[in-house]
C-alpha cells in the first residue's frame, strides 16, 4: 500500500526560508514573550528597535522548523523555548544589552477589564469631545467629576480613577479607551537568546549592569592594590609599584639620615623644619635667646600650613623650577638660627 505524500503548502517553505535567512544573517537570535501585546504596540516596539534588532512573528512549529534547518551548532536548545505566544528577535547587539534596552522601552497599551494596575490610572482634567448626553452620567457613575462646557463635556479635574494594586473594571477599561488614555506598559522580554555557540536564558539575562560594571571596577582596584601591596609585578602595576618604591626609600633615607644628592632639597626643608620647631620650643622658655627675625619666622610658619612631614616631603614632585627656590629658603633658615 503506497503512502500518500503530505503536501506542505508553498507559504509556508516560503517562511521557513526566510526565518532561516535571518537566522543565519544574524549574530544573537532571541525569543520574546509578546504575550497581551497588540498589533499597535508591537509596531511602536519595532519602530524603537529599528536599526538595533528585528522583530519576526510566525507559527510555533515555523520557528521550530527553522531552528532546525539552519543547522548552527548548539542551537537546537533554543527550540525548547519556543512555547506560547513568542516571537523572534534577530539583532547582532550582545544580548545582555538588549535585553536591557528592552527593559527600558516600554510602549503604553490600553487598560483590559480585571487587569491589576501596578501604578495609579489618572484621568487629568480635560475636554472629551464629547456632546452632552448619557456619558456625562457614565462618568459620574466612575465617580468622574465633570460638566458641560461650550457645549461639550469636561472633566473639571484631575481624578485617581484607579489605585495601584487594584482590579480594572469593565466600565471603567470601556472609559479609559474612550478618553484616549491608554495607563498600561508593555515590554518584550527575552525568553532565551542563542550566541556564540550556547542558548541562554531570559534568567541569566536579566542582570542589573551597572551594579555588575561597579562590581568589576571594584575587582580591578582589589586586584591594583595587592599587587602592589604584595610586591608581585604585572605589566599594568610596575610602574606603579616602581614609584612606590622610591617613595619608600626616600622617606627611609629621610628617616635615618642616610644623605642622597637627589634628596638635598628633601634634607634641607626637614632640617629647616625641625630647626624651626626647635626655635618656637626656645622661644616660648626663653624670647630673648632666639634672633627675633627667627621669632618672626616660626610665628608665620605656625599661622601658615604646617611644615610637611618626612613622608609628605618625598611625596613631593621635583620641578627644576622651584627646587633652587626651596633650597634658598632652607638655607636661609638654617643660617638665621645657628648665625
Amino acid at each position: 500500500m503506497a503512502t500518500e505524500e503530505r503536501h506542505i503548502p508553498q507559504w509556508k517553505i516560503e517562511e521557513v526560508q526566510k526565518l532561516v535567512d535571518s537566522i543565519k544573517k544574524s549574530k544573537m537570535v532571541g525569543l520574546v514573550n509578546v504575550e497581551g501585546v497588540g498589533a499597535k504596540q508591537l509596531d511602536n516596539i519595532r519602530k524603537s528597535l529599528r536599526g538595533s534588532a528585528t522583530i519576526r512573528m510566525a507559527r510555533n512549529t515555523l520557528m521550530i522548523r527553522a531552528i532546525e534547518k539552519a543547522g548552527i551548532k548548539g542551537m537546537d536548545e533554543l527550540v525548547n523555548y519556543v512555547r506560547g505566544p513568542v516571537a523572534f528577535i534577530f539583532s547582532d547587539q550582545d544580548p545582555f544589552i538588549l535585553g536591557k534596552f528592552l527593559s527600558e522601552n516600554k510602549t503604553s497599551a490600553p487598560a483590559k477589564g480585571g487587569q491589576v494596575t501596578p501604578k495609579d490610572i489618572i484621568i487629568p482634567a480635560m475636554n472629551t469631545g464629547v456632546a452632552p448626553g448619557p456619558f456625562i452620567s457614565e462618568l459620574a457613575a466612575l465617580k468622574i467629576p465633570s460638566r458641560v462646557k461650550g457645549g461639550v463635556i469636561h472633566v473639571t479635574e484631575e481624578t485617581v480613577a484607579v489605585k495601584a494594586g487594584e482590579v480594572v473594571s469593565n466600565a471603567m477599561a470601556q472609559m479609559l479607551a474612550r478618553l484616549g488614555i491608554e495607563p498600561m506598559e508593555l515590554q518584550l522580554k527575552l525568553v532565551a537568546a542563542y550566541t556564540d555557540g550556547a542558548v541562554l536564558t531570559g534568567d541569566s539575562l536579566d542582570v542589573d549592569l551597572e551594579h555588575l560594571f561597579q562590581q568589576v571596577i571594584l575587582g580591578h582596584q582589589y586586584a591594583v592594590n595587592l599587587s602592589i601591596n604584595s610586591g608581585y609585578p604585572t605589566a599594568e602595576t610596575i610602574p606603579l609599584i616602581i614609584a612606590k618604591a622610591d617613595m619608600e626609600a626616600r622617606t627611609l633615607a629621610l628617616n635615618i639620615d642616610f644623605f642622597e644628592p637627589d634628596l638635598v632639597v628633601q634634607f634641607l626643608s626637614k632640617g629647616n623644619a625641625e630647626a624651626l620647631a626647635l626655635a618656637s620650643v626656645l622661644a616660648e622658655k626663653d624670647p630673648d635667646a632666639i634672633p627675633s627675625e627667627i621669632v618672626t619666622q616660626v610665628k608665620a610658619q605656625a599661622t601658615s600650613a604646617p611644615a610637611a612631614a618626612p613622608d609628605e616631603v618625598a611625596a613631593e614632585s621635583k620641578e627644576p623650577d622651584k627646587d633652587e627656590e626651596e633650597e634658598e629658603e632652607a638655607v636661609t633658615g638654617l643660617g638665621g638660627l645657628f648665625g
